[in-house]
């Protein structure tokens, strides 16, 4: 199966999304008191919030990924893909693995280092 430019398209986006919520977060958290619960806690408080605006956009770009709509329900169509995937595999059909696409170029664009590490 052959994935098509606007699939690459949102991986990319999906990637960029992502790099950004965890930009902001590693800026934010060594101002803050209370790592990522109060973090995530200033996010209920209304106004605007930088990591708020970052997590719709990762929101947009997972729905647009696989995509589903936002204003459809979200679990009806996780159910819908879950139940089109058992489909195929009772059918022995090929099925998309999670990851990133082997037909995807350069995949190593979207892998990135910023990951939270433990302590050592």
């Amino acid at each position: 199966m052959r994935f098509s430019y606007t699939l690459h398209h949102r991986l990319r986006l999906f990637s960029a999304a992502g790099r950004e919520v965890r930009r902001i977060r590693a800026e934010a958290l060594p101002k803050l008191k209370g790592g990522l619960r109060a973090l995530y806690r200033a996010l209920e408080l209304p106004g605007a919030n930088p990591l708020k605006d970052a997590h719709a956009a990762l929101d947009a770009a997972v729905l647009a990924a696989y995509g589903f709509s936002a204003k459809a329900d979200l679990l009806a169509q996780l159910l819908a893909l879950n139940q089109q995937v058992s489909a195929k595999l009772e059918r022995a059909e090929p099925v998309t693995a999670p990851g990133i696409p082997a037909s995807f170029p350069k995949p190593e664009t979207l892998l990135s280092e910023d990951c939270i590490r433990p302590a050592e």
